[in-house]
Parts: C-alpha cells; structure tokens; sequence
C-alpha cells in the first residue's frame, strides 16, 4: 500500500511527462477498488439477520460515494489543470499531500474494520457510520487538493497577466521616450532614487543608437568606453614601445598583459552592459548584466595576480601557488555571475561582498610577505597600491549606499549619481595599480633580495 500512489517528482503541470491519465487510472482508481473490496467484505462477513434495511441503506450509500468519487474526480482535475499548468511545484506538492492522505485514510479504514470484525461489542451502525466518514473525508481532501492547485493557477495567471501588460505599455511608450522608473516593468527597476531617463528599447541597435543622447546610462556609458580607449591604449605602448617592458623578461611581459587585457575587458563589458541595458528583452538583459560582473571578476583576480607575481618574484614555488588559487577564483567569478539568483536586486550587498571577498583573497600571500619582511618593509614596497585600494573601497561605499541620489532622489538622474562616480573609482583604481605595477617591476629583485643566480629569480 505504501507505493500504491507513486508520483513523478519532476511532473507537475498538464503538460509534463506526468500522464493524468494514468495516474488516475493506474494509481488513484486502484485505491478506490481496494476501499469498495473492503467494503463488500465487511458486508459478507455479516449475516444478513444482522444487516437491517437502514444499515443496507447506508452502505449503499458508501458504495455511491465511492462511484461518485470514481466518475467525478478526474473532471475536477481537468478544470483545475487548466487554470493551474503555470504552478507546477504547487501542483506536485499537492499531489504528493493528497496522495498520503489517501494512503493515511486507508489504512485507519482497514484497521477501523478489521476491528468491527473481531469485536461484537462494536455496533454495525458505528461501523458503517465510520466508514462513510472516512469516505467522505477522502473526498473532501480531494477536492480541498485540487481546489488549491487551480487558486494557486488563477493567482500565477492573474500575475502573468498583469506583468505582460505592463510591459506592452512599456514597450509601446519607450518607443517614442524615455520612461519614469514606475513605468518600468518591476524586473527593469534597479534604483529608485533615479527617476527619469529610462530606455525600453525593442533591438541592440536601438540601444546603439542611444549612445548619441542624453539619458540616465549616458554618463555610466562613457566613463568606461574612454577609460577602455586610455587604458587599451597604454597597454600598447608599455607592451610593444616603452623601454621598460619591451627589454623586460617574457614573462614579465605577460603578466603586465594579463593585467591590461583584463582592464580593458572590465571595462569593456560595462560599456556593453551600460548600452543594452535599456533592452525591453528580458533574456538579453539578463545575459548582458552577467558580462558586467564577470568583467570585474576577471579585474580583481588579475590586480591581485600581479601583486602576488613581484611579491613572490624569487620564491617560484609560492608565487606559482598563490597565482593558481586565485586563477581558480577568477574561474569562479565567470560562472557564478551567470546564476540566475546572483542579479536579483536583492542580491545587491551579496554582489558586493562577493567581489569583496574575491579581493580580499590577497591578504594571504600579504601576510606571507609580512612574516617573511616585516611590516615596515612591506608597506614601504605596497604604498603604491594603497591609491588604488582606496579608490575601489571609495567606490563600493557610495555604489553600495546609492550616494548622493539617496539623500536628494531624482536629482542626480543624469549626470552625477553612485554608479557613475563608481565608475570614476573603477578608473582610477586600474590606473593606480597600473602605476604599482611599475613600482613593483623597478624592485623586483630589491623587494625580495633575489641571489643573482637563484632558479626561481627571473631576469
């Protein structure tokens, strides 16, 4: 009896593997059987000198809500799965209630007669009477199930409705204007002190487009496409035309590169971002936002990897170390992004203290350095790096409480408000670590006090 109702976990709607059919034919049709099995025999294990008409009557009556069960369950469900096919967990977790409390009814049934048998102090009339209770109760449990699924259904639907429309109306105004926050639909709504200036735009190209007006993403656009030109640009010239690198060892070189080559694509993937984020296609939005967040991932791992490169530069097997743990982070900042919980506008602070974790990752091999030089030395070696984590921390404070917009709301809607200045930040943290990089090269082998010719020092 316990696996008389079985359901398929991973069904739930009409449309699912999970056969209606079946199930009420293989699964819930058996359990009535086995209730009217019962019953007959209970009734031939009575003698007929016992069974009075109004004790007839009842049973009869017993027998008619089993068939009335039998011919009118599997219509209710019919009605409720079409209004409930969006609801598939409620649906499943419905089942799976109704289908233990059928299994529950039977058993107390089963025992409830085997008792009336073996006991000639119980009466018939308390017998039947008990009977028909519980076949009663089972019906009402029925319906009870089925009637929540199809609220639940109606509910979901109305929601459904409700969002579609708006972001017609959305869609239809956004085609002609820029849109007030409560326009938007909810799933676009990220800031609420920023009122005005919101694109809803149909194609990539319309968003394109709106590089050549004003809007609220105008100045989060261009903070990050210059700062890519500067920085693509300086990257060239250290690589491939200053003194500095060009005579330096390869792998120097590379590192340098991988810091570049990671500032540039941070900043790329949030000008990108920043242009189709006005996008009224939702799955678009979506994925564009995961680009953002890898793009500073990626960032902060390779700021931290040219740390750990000079701090190591002698000690080959610590530095190798260090390098590939947060190679295996910077891994993890690239696929975490694109789990659909990590941009819920709730997640906000989570964002923040991920990517703060991910940075604070560098305080081990910086308290390998302490032990190893003493505070002294190493702050004299990582004073150039201090500017640059005092841009990014600056930043995450006025981005993380939405400064100034919060105190003075709408009045920063264009020009001036937290993600803009964060994206000044951003620019001068790459720019500061930038020129720590050059410190850290000039003292490569002074900071570390490399042997001339030890094997992991590079030339």
């Amino acid at each position: 009896m316990a696996n008389l109702l079985t359901i398929n976990a991973a069904a739930g709607t009409c449309e699912e593997p999970l056969d209606f059919d079946t199930l009420f034919r293989e699964q819930f049709a058996p359990l009535l059987q086995k209730f009217k099995y019962r019953l007959s025999q209970f009734e031939q294990s009575i003698s007929s000198k016992r069974l009075q008409n109004y004790s007839r009557t009842k049973l009869k009556r017993a027998y008619e809500l089993l068939e009335k069960l039998d011919e009118e369950w599997h219509h209710r469900w019919e009605t409720a799965c079409s209004l409930a096919a969006d609801d598939k967990k409620s649906m499943q977790q419905a089942l799976i209630a109704l289908e233990q409390s059928l299994t529950d009814k039977y058993r107390e049934l089963e025992a409830m007669l085997l008792s009336a048998a073996e006991d000639n102090h119980y009466t018939l009339d308390d017998t039947i009477d008990a009977v028909m209770s519980k076949i009663e109760e089972i019906d009402s449990r029925i319906s009870d199930a089925i009637e929540r699924a199809a609220e639940m259904g109606t509910k979901m639907h109305e929601k459904i409705n409700k969002a579609g429309e708006h972001v017609k109306v959305a869609m239809a105004k956004g085609a002609r204007q820029l849109l007030h926050y409560e326009e938007l639909p909810v799933q676009w709504r990220n800031n609420k002190y920023i009122h005005t200036g919101y694109r809803f735009l149909s194609t990539p190209a319309q968003c394109c487009h709106s590089l050549l007006y004003l809007h609220n993403e105008t100045g989060n656009i261009y903070t990050h496409l210059i700062g890519f030109v500067v920085f693509f640009c300086i990257g060239i010239y250290e690589l491939f035309y200053s003194t500095l690198l060009t005579e330096a060892h390869v792998i120097d070189r590379v590192i340098f590169a991988v810091f570049f080559v990671a500032a540039c694509k941070c900043l790329m993937c949030s000008t990108v971002w920043h242009t189709l984020s006005g996008i009224n296609d939702y799955a678009t939005f979506k994925r564009v936002a995961c680009l953002d967040y890898v793009g500073i991932s990626v960032l902060i791992c390779a700021s931290v990897v040219l740390t750990e490169y000079y701090g190591f530069y002698c000690q080959d097997q610590w530095r190798n170390t260090y390098m590939v743990g947060t190679g295996t982070l910077a891994v993890a900042g690239i696929f975490i992004p694109f789990m659909e919980w990590f941009d819920r506008v709730e997640m906000r602070w989570l964002r923040i203290t991920f990517f703060i974790a991910m940075a604070a990752s560098g305080i081990v091999p910086l308290g390998h350095l302490y032990i190893n030089y003493g505070a002294r030395t190493l702050f004299d070696w990582l004073s150039p790096v201090t500017k640059s984590l005092s841009c990014y921390i600056l930043g995450v404070v006025v981005y993380g409480n939405q400064w100034p917009e919060a105190f003075w709301p709408g009045k920063f809607d264009h020009i001036g408000h937290s993600h803009q200045l964060w994206h000044l930040f951003v620019c001068g943290g790459i720019w500061f670590h930038y020129v720590a990089a050059i410190s850290f090269y000039g003292q490569r082998h002074d900071f570390g006090e490399c042997p001339a010719a030890a094997p992991g020092a590079l030339s």
